[in-house]
C-alpha cells in the first residue's frame, strides 16, 4: 500500500509560525505558561521524561528551541543529531546546544528520511504529532520514517497534546480552537487510544500516560 501524500500547504502552515521572533518567546509562552495553565502538564513532567529516557546517542526529531536537551543533556550526550522541517528551529536549537556539537538536518518527518547515519539508541518526538496534519494513523507515518534510524533495542519517547478524550479548561479550549483554526495544530481528532494503538502496532513495549491534555509515551 502506498503512503497517502500529505498536503504540502497544511505542512507549511503547521511550522510557518516558528519564526525567529516566535522562537525567542516560545519557551516563556509554552514551557512557562501553556504547559501549566492550559495543558495542565507542568514542564517538569516533560523534563522528567527526558531524564529517564535520554541516551548518549540521541536523535531529536522536531527540535523546537532545544529547551529539553539544554536542561537534561549535560554530561550524557556523546552524539547528537537534530532534525526539523523548519530551518529557524534548527539554527536556534543548534546554537543553544553547540556544546554537544550537534549535526543538523532539515527533514520533513512525513516524507522518507534519507540520512546516511549510524543508528541511534534514543529518538525523541516531543510536541510534534499534534502539529502534523491528518488523522493519528497518518501522523504516525513519521514514526515509520524514524524507525530505520533506530538501533536494536532503541527507545522512542516523547509527548503530544491531545484534542479528544480530555477535559480542557477554558484556556486550553481557547488555544485548541485558535491553533487548529490557524493550522498550527491539527489535533482535534487526536486521542490517547489512537496513539496507543498506533504505537502498539509498531513496537513490542509501549508505555503511555496522560497528564492533563498531554500524552507522554515511551516505545521500544
Amino acid at each position: 500500500m502506498t503512503e497517502k501524500v500529505p498536503d504540502p500547504a497544511a505542512i507549511a502552515k503547521a511550522h510557518a509560525v516558528y519564526t525567529p521572533f516566535m522562537l525567542s518567546i516560545y519557551d516563556v509562552i509554552v514551557h512557562g505558561l501553556s504547559n501549566r495553565l492550559a495543558w495542565r502538564c507542568p514542564t517538569r513532567r516533560l523534563l522528567e521524561l527526558y531524564r529517564a529516557q535520554l541516551s548518549a546517542n540521541h536523535l531529536e526529531a522536531g527540535v523546537g528551541t532545544g529547551f529539553f536537551l539544554d536542561r537534561t543533556g549535560a554530561s550524557r550526550l556523546d552524539r547528537l543529531v537534530l532534525i526539523d522541517i523548519n530551518r529557524h528551529c534548527l539554527v536556534r536549537a543548534g546554537r543553544r546546544l553547540a556544546r554537544f556539537k550537534p549535526a543538523l538536518h532539515q527533514v520533513d518527518l512525513l516524507a522518507p528520511i534519507k540520512l546516511d547515519v549510524a543508528p541511534f539508541a534514543t529518538v525523541s518526538l516531543t510536541y510534534v504529532l499534534h502539529c502534523l496534519p491528518g488523522r493519528m494513523s497518518e501522523k504516525l507515518t513519521a514514526v515509520d520514517h524514524l524507525r530505520p534510524l533506530m538501533g536494536k533495542g532503541a527507545v522512542l519517547f516523547g509527548a503530544t497534546i491531545l484534542g479528544r478524550g480530555v477535559a480542557p479548561n477554558l484556556a486550553a479550549r481557547a488555544l485548541l480552537d485558535l491553533y487548529n483554526t490557524k493550522g498550527v495544530f491539527n489535533n482535534r481528532e487526536d486521542d490517547i487510544v489512537s496513539l496507543s494503538d498506533g504505537l502498539r502496532q509498531r513496537f513490542d513495549e509501549v508505555e503511555i500516560e496522560r497528564e492533563g491534555c498531554v500524552a507522554l509515551f515511551r516505545a521500544a
